[in-house]
């Protein structure tokens, strides 16, 4: 799957990254869990705005 985060403001791809079934596993997130969303948030998501130093109030994401 991919990620993909855009500015609130001009609506522009910020951030892309593949998102492989290493990553997930790294966080202990399934794909097919009903937490998968909350999970994917709090965990991986989260850390991705630290690392990238993205103010997630600031954007907004898509994961196809």
């Amino acid at each position: 799957m991919k990620l993909k985060i855009y500015s609130n403001q001009s609506n522009q791809i910020i951030f892309e990254k593949n998102i492989t079934n290493e990553i997930l596993n790294e966080y202990n997130i399934n794909e097919k869990s009903e937490d998968f969303t909350e999970l994917f948030e709090t965990e991986l998501l989260s850390d991705i705005f630290e690392n990238y130093n993205i103010n997630s109030s600031e954007v907004y994401y898509e994961i196809k």
